[in-house]
């Protein structure tokens, strides 16, 4: 059972959310789903590993993003999304494949963007990583726009996460 678990769906992304990445070093980013192109505002979610990660999308992302009574195939959903995103724990399975297939089966009904670790956010492991580095390194204006972000920033890239819009 997770500290969110039995929560209301808003309470655990709540929770989520406001979690130091230091202590729960696993994220998933999603934007608002609306028009192309995707530019909504977007949320990181920080968990202690996949497996918490995995559950979270499968227990509250369906309900926090949409009614299931107004969804005639959101239970076929929700078992797409338990296929995919219980692969990254359980059989070692890409987490950015998975935010792929679940694009495809979501639709524009959200817009799954990361699923990573923050160390790779701090040293560019993914596209969406290196975005995010690089434009807090731009925000500080470092003259070495490609580095990694060392211990001694972490307080203030955390800062620029939360307030920047990606």
């Amino acid at each position: 059972m997770h500290e969110w678990s039995g929560l209301s769906r808003g309470r655990a992304l709540a929770i989520t959310t406001a979690r130091d990445p230091r202590e729960f070093p696993v994220g998933l980013f999603s934007r608002d789903p609306v028009p192309p192109p995707n530019q909504g505002a977007g949320t990181f979610m920080w968990f202690a590993d996949h497996d918490e990660a995995a559950d979270f999308m499968v227990e509250v992302v369906p309900v926090l993003l949409l009614d299931p009574d107004s969804w005639p195939d959101f239970d076929d959903l929700v078992e797409t999304t338990r296929a995919a995103v219980r692969a990254v724990p359980d059989e070692g399975a890409d987490p950015m494949r998975a935010i792929a297939a679940l694009g495809q089966r979501w639709g524009g009904r959200a817009d799954f963007v990361w699923w990573g670790t923050f160390a790779e956010m701090r040293s560019g492991g993914s596209d969406f990583g290196r975005l995010v580095r690089m434009q807090y390194l731009e925000s500080i204006d470092d003259p070495a726009p490609d580095r990694p972000v060392e211990d001694e920033e972490i307080d203030a890239l955390l800062r620029f996460m939360r307030i920047c819009p990606f």
